[in-house]
């Protein structure tokens, strides 16, 4: 049985957000991406950031998350963006529609 995640990825504008994810559903390495944007604090070269951060939650099989990781490595412009990657179990419709629709 294949390994389904749900993968987190960290976007700095909402046209960002929407390259990544379409680039991913696109190339058939998500099944599909759900997108939010909210205010976000971090800690980065020595002080706190504020800012609004738009965030990606995908839905993959685990055999993929190296191209995943390339593919958003390509387009972001982040020098250190979110990309994380969950383990997940579910509804058995719903790990089966990840399973059909991601190659």
């Amino acid at each position: 049985m294949p390994e389904h995640c749900q993968i987190l990825i960290s976007a700095p504008s909402r046209e960002e957000a929407n390259n990544i994810s379409d680039a991913l559903v696109r190339e058939k390495l998500v099944a599909g991406a759900l997108l939010y944007v909210g205010p976000a604090r971090y800690w980065w070269e020595g002080e706190i950031v504020e800012r609004e951060y738009w965030n990606i939650q995908a839905f993959s099989l685990m055999k993929n998350k190296a191209k995943i990781i390339s593919v958003i490595e390509g387009i972001s412009s982040d020098e250190c963006p979110v990309i994380a990657f969950y383990k997940i179990d579910g509804k058995q419709n719903f790990l089966k529609w990840i399973e059909e629709s991601v190659e």
